[in-house]
């Protein structure tokens, strides 16, 4: 039977110590692929970078953008936007209160803001950061990604107009979709495949839609517990092997 597997990168596929992909888990991906399953990736990074570290690892087709992107055999099929009359609103809302923002309006690894203050704040590198004092968040037609330097104690101060946030850093929210099943039920539906065909890996809790009762999923030991009590499995953490060691304990790899 051809499987559907999909695995989140951080914390599930990568290491959360070093960030790197552990030499286990690439001879996996090698042997699923071998065997005649579909391997994806299923992640909240922006389409650009997902699918450079798909790239790395041999796989075509990644699930981006917590669900807003779609790439199927290196083939760029959608990328949508977060909601524009919500993100205007909130940036408004972040004018007026002292929270910094930068915002990704491209498909590139860039942050734009008004000044240097997220990045002052945050020491938030992993994006280039472009400052450009008249930048008018109003005028872009696409907004990917918004960033905002606010302590968790303090995010019940902030109105989010309805969309979907994850914590990024402690002190940095990250607001992405996260409704990863979106960019699943597509591959589904082009290939005609079965909900009992599909297999999820994950840690977060940007992973929770995607952990749904029709399809197997397996938790990371490192994973969150609310996701762990709805996996199907638990395995170990990513850093002794887990991700092996599950595909290895059902059998869908040697």
């Amino acid at each position: 039977m051809k499987r559907y597997f999909f695995f989140d990168i951080d914390g599930t596929l990568t290491s959360p110590l070093t960030a790197c992909v552990p030499e286990d888990t690439k001879e996996a991906i090698r042997q699923l692929q071998a065997k005649g399953n579909f391997v994806a990736l299923a992640t909240g990074r922006l389409q650009c970078d997902a699918y450079h570290i798909a790239q790395q690892l041999g796989i075509r087709s990644v699930v981006s953008d917590g669900g807003n992107g779609l790439t199927i055999d290196g083939q760029l099929i959608y990328h949508r936007s977060l909601p524009l009359d919500a993100c205007y609103a909130f940036l408004d809302d972040l004018d007026d209160s002292q929270y910094p923002w930068a915002i990704t309006i491209d498909n590139k690894m860039e942050k734009h803001s008004r000044d240097s203050r997220y990045m002052d704040r945050t020491g938030d590198s992993y994006y280039r950061n472009i400052i450009q004092a008249d930048f008018d968040y109003r005028t872009s037609s696409q907004i990917f990604k918004m960033f905002v330097d606010c302590p968790k104690e303090e995010e019940g101060q902030i109105e989010f107009h309805g969309l979907r946030h994850v914590r990024f850093k402690r002190d940095i929210l990250l607001i992405e979709p996260t409704a990863k099943e979106n960019g699943i039920f597509e591959i589904l539906k082009r290939e005609q495949a079965s909900d009992d065909s599909v297999v999820v890996f994950g840690d977060g809790m940007n992973d929770c839609s995607m952990f749904r009762p029709e399809w197997f999923s397996v938790a990371m030991g490192n994973a969150n517990p609310l996701l762990k009590a709805k996996a199907s499995y638990v395995t170990d953490d990513v850093d002794k092997n887990g991700l092996s060691n599950a595909l290895r304990r059902f059998g869908w790899i040697d």
